[in-house]
């Protein structure tokens, strides 16, 4: 009686049994169908020079993994070995994730040399890989392969004797046809023996959001867009140049078409040996900029088009900061910042309002370039700024230079306000110019002045020739006025110029005698063309007073 319930329990297990054995043959041959399938479809990719080989394999009756060992791929001279290979979830047209590990490829050389490049990675990993076939054969249209997750770990391509890149970590994420939601790089170093060393480094690059090229379709570059793009770490030196260039961060953010993009660097460095001037070093700290449409800019001038233009409402801003220039190890120009804006004035629409300012400039000549000048003067640098503030009415085409000015501390100020009209701002994307004359051929002056104050050069420049012709000072400015009240002009009799010039030549007398400052200004009846205008200083006095109503201001220092 006992041995009922054991035969009635052997009874219903062996149906199972065999139900299980059965799946799994069917799941072990479903995957060798598969696995098969896919073997197939690469050889037919191959063509008929090729061959797909491995030492063993094994297909999992479950899960339907199938493990290579030995792997060997061959398409003419080219070859490649990969130790084992795991691969899950085969499909007619891909593969849910594959690991590789032990890759090497062999190919000729692509230069021609003897020299075979080869390329090597310790691992490579694939997910959601999809490899669709071509329409006119069992061969994979590259074009349209997609993949979720791939990562390589460990790479290295070489030409033994002329060149070597290796890549510690590679990252690839949501490639589909076109596009790329992220793609990272670590560890770059890239090395070119061929004329001396070349030597790149690379500590990290980030591409974020981009639309691409599809494989196997023709690269257009202006095809190119992203998100975001970053690159840290950047380094470059080339021997035969003598030269080394260091970046050490760079993010730009909306590169595209029709697109404003950002763009923030940090730690720009450039150092070499020049044939002529010996040992260089120049630095930038940082350089910032946004809502520029970059991508098109570049675009229009690569093109020699007219680059497009903001529009109302957006501002366009941009900074350089930390600025060094030195030359044979001695600081030759430093500047602390350079700062831009472009907006639009709030109570005027339409009405541009720019700006660009030098900040915190020193520049210290060598002595051969006039630095030995300046220091016989007492000047021991020149240190300073410039700046220009601008009003531009596109409708009216009127552009105003409200101020623009450089600063040379203790020494003078230069400025000038100009208003112009006829600016025709250049119509975006139509053949840009070359001919300078042509742009400011329909430009009339409405107003100009120009002044300047001394601070202190010219007074050195007089003490100094006092001191060499042993006279006072005073004698020696007062001599100056004389010249400027006395000396002939061009154009005018003694004693029958117009009551303008007089008037100019008794300013510029009193600018002699203080050194304090002069101011000249041209305000026409009407606006003049701009050539005629810049060319007032070469026009007979008389002409000057009575075409461009030419006035001259002088003010002692302090007021």
């Amino acid at each position: 009686m006992r041995r009922r319930p054991l035969l009635l329990a052997t009874c219903l297990a062996l149906p199972v049994a065999l139900g299980a054995l059965t799946a799994g043959v069917l799941a072990q041959a479903e995957g060798e169908r598969r696995f098969d399938a896919a073997a197939a479809r690469i050889r037919a990719g191959l063509g008929p020079d090729g061959a797909l080989e491995w030492t063993s394999r094994t297909i999992d009756p479950v899960s339907g993994r199938a493990v290579l060992q030995g792997v060997t791929i061959r398409r003419g001279a080219e070859r490649m070995t990969v130790v084992d290979a795991t691969l899950d979830d085969l499909r007619a047209d891909g593969v849910g994730r594959a690991l590789l590990n032990g890759v090497r490829v062999e190919a000729p050389d692509p230069d021609g040399g003897p020299r075979p490049m080869v390329a090597t990675a310790v691992r490579l990993a694939f997910s959601a890989l999809s490899l669709p076939t071509r329409a006119d054969g069992p061969a994979v249209d590259w074009s349209g392969a997609a993949i979720e997750a791939a990562v390589g770990e460990e790479l290295r391509v070489e030409t033994p004797g002329v060149a070597v890149a290796e890549l510690a970590r590679m990252q690839v994420a949501g490639y589909a046809p076109g596009t790329l939601r992220e793609a990272a790089i670590e560890g770059l170093r890239f090395v070119d023996r061929r004329e001396g060393e070349t030597r790149i480094g690379l500590a990290r690059a980030r591409l974020a959001g981009a639309a691409l090229p599809r494989f196997g379709q023709p690269f257009d570059p202006w095809v190119l867009a992203a998100d975001s793009a970053l690159i840290e770490g950047a380094e470059v030196a080339v021997e035969k140049e003598n030269v080394a260039f260091r970046l050490g961060r760079t993010q730009l953010d909306g590169w595209g078409e029709g697109r404003l993009a950002t763009l923030a660097m940090a730690g720009l460095a450039v150092q070499g040996d020049a044939p002529n001037s010996g040992p260089f070093a120049a630095e930038v700290a940082r350089i910032g900029f946004g809502g520029v449409a970059l991508r098109d800019t570049a675009y229009a001038i690569a093109h020699n088009l007219n680059p497009p233009q903001g529009a109302p409402g957006q501002d366009q801003s941009a900074a350089i900061e930390g600025i060094a220039l030195a030359l044979g190890g001695t600081p030759v120009l430093s500047i602390a910042a350079i700062r831009g804006l472009n907006t639009w004035d709030a109570a005027a629409p339409g009405v541009e309002v720019g700006r660009l300012g030098v900040e915190g400039l020193r520049l210290d000549l060598p002595p051969e370039y006039g630095g030995a000048m300046l220091d016989s003067l007492g000047f021991k640098g020149i240190q300073g700024g410039l700046g220009v503030d601008t009003r531009l009415t596109r409708k009216e085409g009127r552009l105003v230079i409200e101020h623009f000015f450089i600063q040379a501390d203790g020494m003078g100020r230069f400025g000038t306000t100009m208003d112009i009209r006829g600016f025709d701002v250049p119509v975006p994307g139509q053949p840009a110019t070359d001919d300078p004359l042509a742009l400011v051929s329909n430009w009339a002056v409405a107003s100009m002045s120009l002044r300047y104050a001394d601070q202190g050069l010219l007074r050195a420049l007089v003490a100094r020739q006092a001191a060499e012709e042993r006279v006072p000072e005073r004698q020696l400015r007062e001599r100056y006025a004389t010249m400027a009240l006395r000396t002939p002009l061009p154009g005018a009799g003694r004693g029958k110029e117009a009551p303008g010039v007089t008037r100019v030549r008794e300013a510029f007398a009193s600018f002699a005698r203080d050194l304090g400052t002069i101011e000249l200004a041209i305000r026409p009846a009407k606006p003049v063309a701009f050539l005629q205008a810049m060319g007032f200083a070469g026009m007979p006095p008389d002409q000057a007073v009575r075409e461009l109503n030419l006035t001259a201001t002088a003010t002692p220092p302090g007021r």
